[in-house]
């Protein structure tokens, strides 16, 4: 813990990581039960008009959660002094997580567009409505897992900037680094 970091600037360093949790959990989520919740509705169903707006709700609230932490890192990536860099420093984390998320969204829907693709290529409609379904249910394991394991990485984040630490990836080394390794 580093003691010379103020308790307002450990509050502030822990921002990104509440935000992203927020994103994580009561978005991304809720937005993974509606593609599953979709994938259920029988023929007919009145909510079936829906599910594609289900959907694309919280992914666009999602992008714009994601796109502020993008903005927000930058800004303060122009900003001088310690504790204004240890603050940046978990905001550039939160925007790598982030990162890692949205390459799950792009599994994700590079899955749905080939269960599509290949539903289209059927010539029975109930084995096209069937291919479809089923490549949409396997499309949300890897963003589900993906998810997982961002909750628990944000929650030890949150953990390390409210004690006043960096991850191990993002601290600065005390060990030489480059040609000072080399032996004479």
């Amino acid at each position: 813990m580093d003691a010379s970091l103020s308790e307002s600037t450990r509050c502030r360093a822990r921002t990104p990581h509440e935000l992203s949790m927020i994103n994580l959990l009561m978005i991304n989520l809720l937005m993974l039960i509606a593609v599953l919740a979709g994938s259920f509705l029988p023929q007919g169903s009145a909510l079936l008009a829906y599910r594609w707006w289900l959907v694309a709700g919280p992914l666009s609230l999602s992008l714009a959660v994601i796109l502020f932490t993008h903005w927000k890192a930058n800004q303060l990536e122009r900003e001088t002094g310690s504790p204004q860099a240890f603050i940046a420093a978990h905001w550039r984390l939160a925007v790598a997580r982030n990162r890692i998320l949205l390459l799950a969204y792009l599994v994700g829907a590079s899955l749905i567009g080939a269960g599509w693709l290949l539903s289209m290529s059927q010539a029975d409609p109930r084995m096209e409505a069937l291919m479809f379904v089923a490549l949409q249910r396997v499309a949300v394991a890897p963003v589900l897992l993906t998810l997982m394991v961002l909750i628990m990485l944000e929650a030890g984040a949150l953990y390390q900037a409210g004690r006043g630490e960096l991850p191990a990836a993002k601290a600065p080394s005390s060990e030489p680094q480059g040609p000072e390794l080399q032996r004479s």
